[in-house]
């Protein structure tokens, strides 16, 4: 008895611990989808989009794009969860687009945790 009970308690701990490797933090540019097909060509689209206006980004969502991160070469797509917290963090006033984004990459989207905004240097 005591040793299925130590090994359900290692199961649920190696459980729980694969949980949060799965997550890491993720940079780039928080934009909305239909501006990101402007810079998705360009040699380096997350510089490119890095000049895009928060403002921009937010209309474009309020009016149906979704949000997109691009990080590098790569656009990566919001989960439903993402696509709330990006709204929110990008219709507020001081909202930079060039953010961290932790959650689990999967495939070409991330299952989000948090966005914040990244540090600037």
């Amino acid at each position: 008895m005591r040793k299925q009970v130590i090994t359900l308690a290692a199961i649920v701990a190696m459980s729980f611990g694969a949980r949060f490797v799965a997550a890491e933090k993720i940079s780039g540019v928080l934009i909305d989808e239909k501006c990101a097909a402007k810079f998705t060509g360009k040699d380096d689209p997350e510089a490119a989009a890095a000049k895009h206006k928060a403002a921009c980004a937010a209309s474009c969502c309020e009016k149906g794009s979704p949000l997109v991160l691009i990080s590098g070469k790569d656009e990566l797509k919001l989960d439903a969860k993402g696509q709330d917290l990006g709204k929110e963090y990008i219709s507020k006033a001081d909202a930079n687009t060039k953010v961290t984004i932790t959650g689990e990459k999967d495939g070409d989207t991330i299952k989000v945790e948090s966005i914040e905004a990244s540090e600037t240097k």
